[in-house]
């Protein structure tokens, strides 16, 4: 039934309960994990954060987030693979956390998203309510929200 498994990541509790529900699909279907996570280039940067110029170079920011979003589908590979899931592919991406999964998602024929219902939060994630809002109503396929 379910042959592609996406499960975003950005290292909230939430998100890894997701992927936890998910190594229970993927076994039962033998069916292969996508991991992804996304970031948004300079998020820390916008809001209130923005007007204090607090003189932080723009790329080794995006190299920070970039390196925190590989540690983290790192962690998800490490956790998939003591649940014995074997078919197991990562991805992490820049940009609006929803277009980049909805993209991912449609580019990538995947059967089944599972997407914690929140995560950390603006300044240090991108699993607002809101993402997995939108990604429910706009997935061309089932979405399950953990």
């Amino acid at each position: 039934m379910f042959t592609k498994i996406l499960v975003p990541l950005d290292g909230s509790d939430k998100s890894f309960e997701a992927l936890d529900f998910a190594s229970n699909i993927a076994k039962k279907y033998d069916a292969e994990v996508f991991l992804l996570s996304v970031f948004r280039k300079y998020s820390f940067m916008e809001g209130s954060f923005a007007s204090l110029n607090s003189g932080i170079d723009k790329d080794n920011l995006e190299d920070a987030l970039r390196e925190s979003s590989k540690e983290i589908v790192s962690e998800g590979k490490e956790i998939l693979k003591n649940n014995e899931v074997t078919k197991v592919r990562a991805f992490v991406k820049t940009g609006a956390a929803a277009k980049e999964i909805l993209k991912f998602s449609k580019d990538n024929n995947i059967d089944l998203i599972i997407i914690g219902s929140k995560g950390q939060g603006e300044l240090s994630g991108y699993l607002l309510g809101g993402v997995s809002h939108k990604v429910t109503g706009l997935a061309k396929c089932p979405v399950m929200v953990i």
